[in-house]
């Protein structure tokens, strides 16, 4: 296991994706700071505000006047693009990370335990939302969709431990496929092709760009 020094970076992201699961030192956002975004809900309103996505928690978080905010109801939302990347809901708070392969589309679930609190000061980063509380609601830019809140106040940065976890999606379904057998469970009917596949090409499913390719070809 590797141990890293990172702040979640677009770039280092991607490069931490394709080893195991490892320990890293972040204030665990996966931006370093918060971004120029949009929020899509259901109802076709659209909000633009300061975003990120803090990955202990799992929660979808904006700024405003410089206290960052939880996003509320986010079942509401259809999709929050960030600085390009588009992130979609899951459940309770959580948001997956979609990104285009072929003709179809891999969901990228971050998950993290906590090893290790260690103050930071002057950093400018919020922790996990344990300790938080609600202030109330916001509405849209447009008057629209109200967002309820909640403040997060600590700065600090943590020791966690990052596992990527990949998915894809039918109707409203998440279908994990982090393994062969679950591919095949995903694919039945095309089983007998990506076993020929997966017997040619060695797919490491801690690798993005190898998850990629063979979902394109399932697709």
């Amino acid at each position: 296991m590797r141990k890293i020094a990172v702040i979640l970076a677009v770039s280092a992201l991607f490069v931490s994706i394709i080893s195991k699961a490892e320990e890293i030192i972040s204030n665990g956002f996966i931006f370093p700071d918060y971004q120029k975004g949009k929020v899509y809900f259901k109802n076709n309103e659209v909000t633009e505000a300061l975003l990120n996505y803090e990955i202990v928690a799992k929660q979808m978080l904006f700024k405003q006047n410089d206290i960052a905010l939880v996003l509320g109801l986010p079942q509401a939302t259809d999709s929050v693009v960030i600085s390009g990347r588009v992130f979609v809901y899951f459940k309770g708070n959580e948001f997956f990370e979609k990104i285009s392969v072929g003709k179809g589309d891999v969901y990228i679930q971050y998950n993290s335990t906590l090893l290790q609190d260690a103050k930071e000061a002057g950093y400018g980063g919020y922790s996990q939302v344990s300790n938080t509380k609600s202030i109330g609601s916001l509405s849209s830019l447009d008057g629209g969709q109200t967002i309820s809140l909640t403040h997060l106040s600590a700065k600090e940065r943590f020791k966690i431990k990052m596992v990527y976890v990949f998915w894809i999606k039918r109707g409203d379904q998440f279908i994990k496929v982090n393994s062969r057998n679950q591919i095949f469970k995903a694919f039945p009917e095309k089983k007998q092709q990506i076993q020929l596949y997966l017997d040619s090409h060695k797919t490491s499913f801690e690798d993005l760009d190898e998850v990629k390719k063979l979902l394109d070809y399932c697709f």
